[in-house]
Order: structure tokens, then sequence, then C-alpha cells
């Protein structure tokens, strides 16, 4: 029986035991949530690059040994930053990125989805999630967020593999990139991922966020662990 198998290079955030730590209790703490995901909102930044995505390690797996993992890079010059936001009721937005990011262009950024996602949810209290990054989380963010009144969805760092909008992330690549495709300008790369973005099928977001309950019942066996979400 075979026990070598040629496999793609998985990229995942070293976690350390206090991330571990964290990521299990998020799941615990949402593990009977259910109608409760369908009501959150979730965002993340992504680069997509004019030569095609990162991450074409590939390397020969060792059917009785764990996973090898391979830490993320920053990408090849030429690329496009974009920002999006999901929910289970349809897409909320992409924006182009310009420039370095800071707390008051990504203020300025949810002032103008917020719209969006109220029109989605005209009548219900949703919750808001995006990570922990710096811009995310500064103070003119929060009150912003406070006087408001958004929830926001406490989020536990180094865990992509809990974002649904990452899967989503996956699909756009295959869609923009697909047969090999490459661009020459930025121009370029930007119509493919806004072609792409309006053309996302809605079952693809339900199937999504269907998915979470199991991605908190996984995180727990894993005690905290990498998913293979």
């Amino acid at each position: 029986m075979a026990i070598m198998k040629r496999r793609k290079l998985r990229k995942k955030p070293l976690l350390l035991q206090h991330h571990k730590d964290a990521r299990l209790e998020f799941a615990r703490n949402h593990r009977d949530w259910v109608e409760e995901w369908k009501t959150v909102v979730f965002s993340d930044e992504k680069k997509f690059n004019l030569d095609g995505p990162d991450g074409f390690q590939y390397y020969f797996h060792d059917l009785r040994m764990e996973e090898r993992v391979l830490g993320r890079r920053h990408s090849r010059a030429g690329s496009v930053m974009v920002w999006a936001a999901i929910s289970s009721r349809g897409e909320v937005g992409l924006e182009i990125l310009e420039g370095i990011q800071t707390a008051q262009r990504y203020l300025d950024l949810l002032q103008r989805q917020v719209n969006n996602i109220v029109a989605l949810f005209p009548d219900e209290q949703w919750t808001f999630q995006h990570d922990n990054a710096p811009i995310h989380t500064a103070r003119i963010v929060n009150t912003w967020m406070n006087n408001n009144n958004i929830n926001v969805l406490e989020w536990p760092a180094l865990s992509p593999d809990l974002n649904i909008i990452e899967n989503l992330w996956g699909w756009m690549t295959k869609q923009v990139y697909g047969e090999g495709r490459q661009f020459n300008t930025r121009e370029e790369l930007t119509l493919a991922i806004r072609t792409t973005w309006e053309a996302i099928p809605i079952n693809l977001l339900v199937n999504l966020f269907n998915s979470l309950p199991h991605r908190m019942l996984v995180v727990n066996e894993k005690r905290g662990g990498h998913t293979r979400y």
C-alpha cells in the first residue's frame, strides 16, 4: 500500500498555545449557534497578483505523518488589494483598496458599506466580523462601532480557517485565474475580480454559512488546533 502522496503545501499560521486556547474558547462559546450565524457579516482583505495566486508549492506527503504547512509569504510586485464582506443573504460589497491602509481609511470604508448591510437586515440586529488587524481595532473604529450600536464578533487571533470568506477567496481565485490566466495590468485584474464577485452564486454563500456549526465542533475536537477548512 502506498504511503506517500504528492500534496500541495498548505499555508497556515503558526498557532501557539495561547492562540489554541482562545480558539477553543471561541468554539465553545459558539457551539450552540445555528441561526445566529446567519446574522453575522463576515469581512476580510485579499491580495490578487497579476501573475497568478501565491502558493504552488508541492511536496511528497507521508500518509502516516501529519500534513506539513507553509507560513504565509508576501506576494510579488503587481497586485490588487480588495476588501469584501458577505452575509447569508448575499454579498455586501467589494472595494478596491489603494495606498497604505490606515484606521481612518478603514473607517471611511465601513461608513460607505454600512448601508448595504442594513439593507440586508432592515429589521434585525446583525453582527459584524473582522479580524484583529490594528486598523480594525483602532480607537476611532471602536468608537464609531459603539456609537452606532454595531455588534462586533469577538474574534480569536490567527483563525482564517474560521472565517468563511477565506473559502470564498479560494473560489474566486480559481475563477479569476482559471486555466492559468495571468494579467498585464491592474485594470485587467480589477475587472476580472469585479466580474467574478458579481457572479457569486447564493448557494455557495448558504453552504459556507451552514458549515459554521461544524467548524466549531472541529475546533473543539482539535483542542483549538488547525482545522481542514
